[in-house]
């Protein structure tokens, strides 16, 4: 596919205003193939030579462009409706009705053959202002059956899987509870594809699936007008769903709410883009998802979720996942068998830098540059990838290679962070106080001092029972089993148990023994070396 193709970079923007056009289609005509801009309107995509492009974006008139030379600056012209002629159709206009008529028409307007779709992935999350994760990816999902019948989640009578993928280190404070992919909360933002089967007494915030169908008398809905998209008039309905309260040990509480936007063609009642908010006092999560017609038929290409958490310290954590269609194939030697990928198998897959520097993606935009420089202190995204890597080959499976492990990772910390050694083994009953404090002072110093838990037991089972009990590996804590010859002990002079040893940024050991978490004092020479001038 790639014989004879060359990349192009543009930006779509909307001709009166001068400003980006988001998320708008760029397709290669004749074709499935095609990208998405970014949030500046920006894009890059691979073409192959005399291809013309067709640009759609709902509330724009389509357009198509047959030279690189059109290609580099697209300018939609806004599609606009004369007041008298909404304010007519506004009469004539039953909302409910509309929604109920897009979906009963699902089966008609969006493909019932089996298809595989391949898109591109991305995903990154922060802690307040500071990122601490991104990964990209290309995945296929092969759809049986495509639009029927309707899936109650991700992965129910479909496949997926990840065929090529990089990634930078995940410095979250979420990080022990990050899912290694999150291919199943972005794919269930296809509200087409996935509805709730079963009616729910309150609006489920955490709830993938969305219930609009099957709760439908719990929802208002309301003409906004109408727009275009692709040459079609466009309904604007928006909902939201009836406001309730929970009943508690403590008295009732206000339910999660539920607020959005529909856009169903007026001819074919087809949905064409769907916008919903769901948000409590500290939760809020949008989803946003866009259709496209292909041969006659609807397909998604491009999903959005984005949600922000808000803790009772004032910190917050965010995190955002972007789905871009790339292709669309019907051909039944494209079938294939899997599931959402382990850690583990992620691990597994080759890396390919050749792939990466030729294929579409959406286009990065300066923040996510600045996620580039908060992940990697402004190492490329395929640089990262192999530190990740290695990372995880030291950080995983901890009773095998432990020395070499460790030794990886002290290097690796070298010039960017302290670390702090626990020496323990056996029974943890006479020092559980100091463990638990370790892991407050995980928390307390995440991202600046690098906590390690070093286990002197022959038995790798019992280690590993123990480290599962007592949840020594909670937060990024690093776990490794070392025998009782290892050299690591003379390094250290370790004469009892426990033992704990600070090594500096510049990698030389601060003797603190036998200061431990239990020791007032620890924590404010935590505080004093990491900021020496205060």
């Amino acid at each position: 596919m790639s014989y004879g193709q060359h990349k192009i970079e543009g930006r779509v923007i909307d001709r009166e205003t001068g400003k980006p056009v988001p998320f708008a289609s760029i397709g290669i005509l004749g074709t499935a193939s095609g990208t998405s801009s970014n949030l500046e309107g920006e894009f890059s995509l691979a073409i192959p030579e005399g291809a013309k492009l067709k640009i759609s974006c709902v509330g724009y008139v389509s357009m198509v462009v047959n030279t690189p030379e059109e290609m580099s600056l697209i300018q939609l012209t806004p599609y606009t409706v004369e007041l008298n002629e909404i304010v007519i159709t506004h009469r004539a206009i039953n909302a409910r009705r509309v929604v109920q008529k897009a979906f009963s028409n699902i089966n008609r307007n969006y493909s019932g053959k089996s298809f595989n779709q391949q898109y591109f992935y991305r995903h990154y999350c922060k802690d307040d202002s500071v990122y601490g994760r991104l990964i990209e990816a290309f995945i296929d999902v092969w759809k049986y059956q495509g639009y029927k019948p309707f899936r109650k989640r991700a992965g129910d009578k479909e496949e997926m899987r990840v065929t090529q993928l990089r990634r930078s280190l995940d410095n979250t404070l979420a990080a022990q509870g990050h899912t290694p992919i999150s291919l199943h909360s972005i794919l269930q933002a296809d509200i087409v594809a996935y509805q709730s089967l079963e009616k729910s007494n309150y609006l489920g915030l955490y709830t993938d699936i969305s219930n609009l169908r099957t709760d439908f008398e719990n929802f208002t809905f309301m003409f906004d007008g109408i727009t275009a998209f692709d040459g079609r008039d466009v309904y604007k309905i928006s909902y939201h769903y009836k406001n309730d309260s929970i009943p508690t040990t403590t008295g009732y509480k206000p339910a999660p709410r539920a607020k959005g936007m529909l856009y169903i063609t007026t001819d074919t009642y087809a949905f064409v883009k769907v916008e919903e908010m769901k948000y409590d006092k500290n939760v809020t999560i949008k989803t946003s998802a866009f259709y496209k017609k292909y041969n006659d038929k609807y397909y998604p290409y491009h999903f959005i979720r984005e949600g922000e958490t808000h803790f009772a310290d004032s910190g917050r954590h965010s995190f955002h996942i972007e789905l871009m269609s790339v292709e669309i194939q019907h051909a039944p030697d494209k079938k294939f068998t899997g599931k959402e990928p382990t850690k583990r198998e992620l691990m597994n897959i080759p890396y390919d830098s050749s792939f990466w520097n030729n294929t579409t993606v959406l286009k990065a935009t300066p923040l996510e540059d600045r996620i580039i420089s908060d992940l990697g202190g402004g190492s490329s995204l395929n640089r990262q990838f192999f530190r990740y890597l290695h990372y995880e080959w030291s950080t995983t499976d901890g009773g095998n290679q432990a020395e070499e492990k460790f030794t990886w990772l002290r290097n690796d910390n070298k010039g960017k962070r302290m670390v702090y050694l626990m020496f323990w083994s056996g029974d943890l009953k006479p020092y559980l106080v100091d463990l638990e404090l370790f892991k407050r002072l995980n928390k307390q110093f995440h991202g600046k001092v690098t906590f390690v838990l070093i286990c002197l037991d022959e038995d790798q089972e019992a280690w590993q029972r123990s480290v599962a009990i007592f949840n020594l590996f909670a937060d990024g804590i690093i776990n490794y089993r070392i025998d009782r010859g290892a050299g690591i002990l003379k390094e250290f002079a370790v004469r009892s148990l426990p033992y704990f040893v600070l090594i500096h940024k510049d990698g030389e050991k601060i003797d603190l023994n036998p200061r431990r978490p239990s020791d007032p004092a620890l924590e404010a020479d935590l505080k004093r070396l990491l900021n020496p001038k205060q």
